[in-house]
């Protein structure tokens, strides 16, 4: 989806937040690693507004909204969590209204489903800056000195106090190191806020908790699930601000949360309405990014294989060919997966699997995975998993044509996907087996993933090649690319049975 989705402008910045004595002046930073000249001052006063839903939502997700004048940046920003001390800036320039953009507030629907976002806090801050330079003048790294005056939106609650900030630049993480040891030494300590606005609104609100993982006996059944569910339920709106935002593998991402909570629910859950619907939307949310992940997968690989294939003729010209039919292919499939995005049916969804993770944590009587079940009825579940899955690969072997057996190994993948995701669920129960036993899945899996990819390759290659505008001797290339995935597909059947029996003996430790 990266490749043709239109997104506002991102950056990631890398910053320490430090917390300072009041009226402490930063310290003399001369001399420092790589710093030419000396530091750069100046001063500015920023006024920002920030927005969240009346639970805080956004808080709870450490994601922060503002709309910010003065300074050289302002206008609406959006930060999100990127790793420690990182967080990645989605900017958007200054406009006279006070509503959030819709480029900005459709990035986050999975997380504030339909809640309103309103004001609720405002921060002044009187910025004195240091800017440290290198050569030719480029920005190593920015020390800011913060005196920040705060108050929740209706004017209550005011605070003030005082900060200093470290961004990095082209200085990295040595000269940050450098920088912050100077602060130490100067008796200011590393804060312990993680952002303006959480020190701003204080211990009067709590934010949207959602659902925790709880602690608990290993082997209960009911937190097991319960636990994986919300690790995958929160995997899920994560890939999903991804793909909004065209980010490498969220597509990807999106699906195999996707897959994982309808695979435990389809194993371990038991048959109800509410289970049945739920599985049958996964399902569908799921297919409506089949197409965005199918053009992703195949492009890659049919460039890639472009380059194995010796004495290929007119090979720029089969390249075009393969760029021109992914690319109309791939704006469609993107259009596709963000209207389902966008859908009452999937933000529907997300608030019943949130519903049915609360059932689970205080009513147990009609799930079978109650609080009396023990780790047995889950190891019996998988065991009759692998009896569906080795009869699955079975009958691979008794198939009377190539078609036939393509089939065949599909069906086995899909059964081996749902065990192995069982698998997972079972984790905290016996790690080391589980681990073990989920390497060897990994491989099996690989090789029905190889096979696939290439069935489906072979399918995109004779569509190429039916169409009338290209050459015969492009045609040819597509047919030398054609064979090839022939071939990849008859080398992975061969190794089914072999990595089948390896899954399925080290799998067996769990029951």
């Amino acid at each position: 989806m990266s490749k043709t989705a239109v997104v506002p402008e991102a950056v990631r910045e890398i910053e320490r937040k430090y917390e300072a004595p009041a009226e402490q002046e930063v310290p003399a930073l001369g001399g420092l690693p790589g710093v030419v000249g000396e530091p750069v001052h100046d001063s500015i006063q920023l006024s920002a507004t920030y927005f969240d839903t009346a639970d805080y939502r956004l808080l709870a997700e450490k994601i922060t909204l503002r709309k910010r004048e003065g300074g050289d940046d302002a206008g609406w920003h959006m930060k999100l969590p990127a790793g420690q001390d990182a967080r990645t800036e989605i900017q958007l320039p200054p406009d006279e209204s006070t509503d959030v953009p819709s480029p900005l507030s459709s990035l986050i629907r999975a997380i504030i489903r339909g809640h309103d976002l309103v004001p609720v806090a405002l921060i002044i801050t009187d910025r004195e800056r240091t800017r440290l330079n290198g050569e030719n003048g480029v920005l190593l790294a920015e020390v800011v000195s913060d005196t920040v005056i705060a108050c929740k939106a209706d004017g209550s609650g005011e605070s003030t106090w005082q900060e200093v900030e470290v961004e990095q630049g082209a200085g990295g993480q040595e000269l940050a190191d450098a920088i912050e040891s100077v602060l130490l030494d100067a008796g200011l300590e590393r804060s312990a806020s993680p952002s303006k606005l959480k020190r701003a609104l204080g211990t009067s609100v709590t934010p949207y908790a959602g659902h925790e993982v709880t602690s608990g006996k290993a082997s209960n059944p009911r937190i097991l699930l319960r636990n994986y569910l919300i690790e995958q339920l929160r995997a899920l709106v994560a890939a999903d601000l991804g793909t909004r935002r065209a980010d490498d593998e969220a597509v990807h991402d999106f699906r195999v949360a996707a897959r994982r909570i309808r695979s435990a629910l389809q194993s371990y859950a038991g048959h109800s309405p509410k289970t049945d619907d739920l599985i049958t939307d996964l399902r569908w949310i799921g297919g409506k990014f089949g197409d965005a992940r199918d053009v992703e997968v195949q492009w890659e690989r049919l460039v890639e294989r472009l380059g194995e294939i010796d004495e290929m003729p007119e090979r720029e010209a089969v390249r075009a060919r393969i760029d021109e039919f992914f690319s109309a292919r791939g704006e469609t499939a993107q259009e596709t997966a963000l209207e389902a995005l966008d859908s009452e049916r999937y933000t529907m969804l997300l608030d019943r699997l949130d519903e049915y993770v609360g059932d689970l944590e205080f009513d147990t009587a009609t799930h079978r995975v109650g609080k009396k079940a023990s780790a047995r009825e889950l190891a019996h579940t998988l065991r009759h998993l692998a009896h569906k899955v080795g009869k699955r690969v079975d009958h691979v072997f008794d198939a009377d044509s190539r078609t036939e057996r393509d089939e065949r190994m599909h069906r086995a993948r899909k059964g081996a996907k749902r065990m192995k995701y069982a698998i997972e669920v079972m984790e905290p129960v016996s790690k080391s087996r589980a681990k073990r036993a989920l390497k060897h899945f990994s491989h099996f899996q690989d090789v029905l993933g190889e096979h696939q990819d290439s069935v489906v390759a072979q399918h995109h290659l004779l569509a190429m090649a039916a169409e009338q505008e290209h050459t015969s001797l492009t045609s040819f290339g597509l047919g030398m690319a054609y064979r090839r995935e022939l071939e990849i597909a008859d080398g992975q059947s061969t190794l089914l049975r072999k990595t089948w029996k390896e899954a399925v003996k080290s799998a067996s430790s769990l029951w």
